[in-house]
């Protein structure tokens, strides 16, 4: 990975910042002995001995960290991002200790929020400035990406103009964050909306999505992408149904949830799209999904066959980004006693793709978006 830009400030301050918030941490929260045990036994199974110390290089702090299993939704040169968050001395290596404490900070429940601060923050004073912002991002993605306008209204709500003085500091830098998808999402639209007639192609559409949340769909859904145009006459897609579609992919955990209660509670186990709004409006004090966010998941859960009733396994391949058809994988198996989305969970450092994935892109992304250890 390519050196990141350099940005003026105060880094012994920042060292310092670095060091107490560290030490906080670790003593802050509990790890069990059996679980630092484990830790202990990956690292020195992966570390290498370095003047009569062992530590994790970045090949190997990768190799300790990366699933063994599928890696086509996110790469080893995405899970080498990580080590510059674990490598707190910026001495290109890390030790036990750094590790323990890398992998103390996956266990709050902020994590991706901590680490992508922490990987925003180069002079790691605790603060991000519009350059700090800019010179990151521009760094992490793909060559072929969609141009972000860093001069936008957007950007200088949060940061001000390019010479002003505003920083964010951690609690703002969240809501920036939790903001970039749908501001990525708007740019891409209107830059690909050459006429400026509110309508893009289907091509266009997949290639905005591959972007933003592309990591969080099944190859089967990202085919069918192009589809969505079908819904509406025109064979255009516009851009309500972007965000429907994006709106859809973001609440995915919620949208599980109401299609396992209410096919649970269906006479025949079968639900149709009456049946998930109703019950998305009981479930709650307001409406969850709109008319057409339903369309749109029923459109890719039944294959663009209208008016289905569905079971449960039949949005299996819509819930679960490994779904792949029985014929491809027969291996594969729908858990229908456990979360859908929680096959993804299959190995000992569990990196499920979201916020920051997708705010970044699917061609160099951030795996933190909840790391767990089971």
């Amino acid at each position: 990975m390519a050196p990141l830009p350099n940005v003026d400030g105060d880094s012994e301050r920042g060292s310092s910042l670095t060091r107490s918030a560290l030490k906080t941490v670790r003593t802050a929260l509990d790890v069990p002995e059996r679980e630092l045990a484990r830790w202990r036994r990956i690292f020195d199974a992966n570390a290498k001995v370095i003047d009569g110390e062992k530590y994790l290089d970045p090949e190997s702090f990768v190799n300790a960290i990366a699933p063994s299993g599928d890696l086509t939704k996110i790469g080893r040169a995405q899970f080498a991002l990580l080590f510059r968050v674990a490598d707190a001395s910026r001495r290109g290596l890390v030790s036990w200790d750094d590790f323990t404490v890398f992998e103390t900070l996956l266990k709050r429940p902020d994590a991706d929020y901590w680490m992508a601060f922490q990987y925003f923050d180069v002079d790691h004073d605790g603060y991000i400035t519009f350059n700090e912002f800019k010179n990151v991002f521009t760094a992490n993605v793909g060559p072929d990406a969609i141009p972000f306008d860093f001069d936008c209204d957007w950007v200088k709500l949060y940061l001000g103009k390019k010479n002003g003085t505003h920083v964010l500091g951690y609690n703002e830098f969240t809501q920036l964050m939790k903001g970039l998808q749908g501001e990525r999402l708007r740019q891409a639209f209107k830059y690909l909306d050459a006429d400026q007639d509110g309508f893009i192609r289907p091509d266009q559409f997949k290639h905005i999505i591959l972007e933003i949340a592309g990591h969080k769909l099944s190859q089967a859904v990202i085919e069918r992408l192009p589809t969505l145009c079908t819904l509406t006459p025109g064979q255009r897609i516009s851009y309500s149904e972007v965000v429907a579609f994006h709106n859809v992919v973001r609440e995915m955990d919620m949208v599980e949830r109401i299609i396992r209660e209410a096919t649970a509670k269906s006479k025949d186990g079968r639900i149709d799209q009456s049946d998930f709004l109703n019950h998305a409006s009981s479930s709650s004090r307001y409406s969850l999904f709109t008319p057409m966010e339903a369309s749109i998941i029923f459109h890719f859960a039944s294959r663009g066959v209208a008016n289905s009733r569905l079971a449960l396994i039949d949005f299996a391949q819509f819930l679960d980004p490994r779904w792949r058809a029985p014929h491809e994988d027969a291996e594969f198996q729908v858990n229908t006693s456990k979360s859908l989305l929680s096959s993804v969970l299959a190995s000992s450092y569990n990196f499920v793709l979201g916020g920051f994935a997708g705010a970044f892109g699917a061609t160099i992304v951030y795996p933190i978006d909840m790391v767990k250890v089971l």
